[in-house]
């Protein structure tokens, strides 16, 4: 079944970023496609604040969060009041745009209560299909990229929405930096070779122009770059160290079979079970990954860590 036939047969849709917190606002740009099919979109997206806000390593937990409206183990309404310490968090800055709630969703109790959390929200609220949504592709990551820098929330999320109807959106063509165009074109193929390619829709001009001056105040370069792209940007742009070439391919979405991508990367799988975001962070050591969480703790630390050197949690 292809996107357009999906819309059309879906009537309301829960439409999270799967990785840092700024995945959400490319949440709200796949919404707007599944509104030319008159679906009712609910945004959310996982908590977890990059070090240069948030200077506690890790995503939050609900206990965390201050005026937020909690559903089950792992989710809460999150409004434009939310906030973790002194820190206003990018879902309430989405949740103020959007003058509603949103979704925030807790990555440190494990993948079963995630997903479980999850049945019980879609089964209550009457959702018809998660659409996870990826900023720059880093989701299709195999784990032996040389820029890889974030595959644990990627990997923890993809593993839940692979057991759940869902499908995934990757916002961006490389906008995060972390694969290379040649990379995300190799595995965009391999995926479409197994059936999973499901369409490709573009960011419309004039949709981009009204975030403009939104984004300008949200700290995330992957959901921005695709958002610039469709206004017709040009251009190299620097992204975490990186140069890459941004153009009008950033503006494209595309929409992709969770499941086609759950079985060919072995990420999300290692992490299957996973009880924490610590058990599963130790599971892709086993892989000799390096996580965001341990850029997080060395951050925190000062220390430098190598795959499978653990660090406690911090108090």
């Amino acid at each position: 079944m292809k996107i357009i036939e999906i819309a059309e047969e879906i009537d309301k849709a829960l439409i999270i970023g799967v990785g840092g917190s700024g995945d959400i606002v490319s949440a709200l740009v796949v919404g707007e496609f599944f509104k030319l099919f008159d679906v009712e979109c609910i945004y959310g997206g996982v908590i977890w604040e990059r070090y240069i806000r948030d200077p506690k390593p890790g995503p939050r937990a609900i206990e965390e969060i201050k005026n937020c409206r909690r559903i089950n183990k792992c989710l809460a309404w999150i409004n434009k009041n939310s906030y973790v310490d002194n820190l206003k968090l990018i879902a309430s800055q989405v949740a103020e745009f959007l003058n509603k709630e949103v979704v925030g969703i807790d990555l440190t109790k494990g993948v079963n209560d995630i997903k479980e959390s999850l049945e019980e929200f879609i089964r209550t609220e009457k959702i018809d299909l998660i659409i996870g949504v990826d900023a720059g592709g880093d989701s299709l990551a195999r784990g032996n990229e040389k820029r890889l820098r974030s595959p644990l929330a990627d990997s923890i999320m993809l593993c839940v929405l692979a057991k759940l109807p869902s499908i995934l959106a990757v916002v961006g063509f490389g906008s995060d930096g972390e694969l290379e165009r040649w990379e995300l074109e190799k595995y965009l193929s391999e995926i479409a070779e197994k059936g999973g390619l499901l369409g490709v829709s573009q960011i419309p001009k004039e949709h981009a122009e009204r975030m403009i001056d939104f984004i300008k105040d949200i700290p995330t370069e992957a959901s921005r770059i695709p958002i610039l792209a469709a206004t017709g940007y040009f251009g190299e742009y620097t992204v975490r160290g990186w140069n890459i070439n941004v153009s009008i391919l950033n503006s494209l979405i595309f929409y992709l079979d969770t499941k086609a991508i759950y079985g060919l990367s072995p990420l999300p799988k290692a992490v299957e079970n996973s009880k924490s975001i610590w058990e599963a962070n130790e599971k892709l050591h086993k892989l000799g990954i390096k996580t965001e969480l341990d850029f997080e703790l060395e951050k925190c630390s000062g220390r430098d860590l190598n795959p499978g050197h653990r660090l406690e949690r911090p108090v």
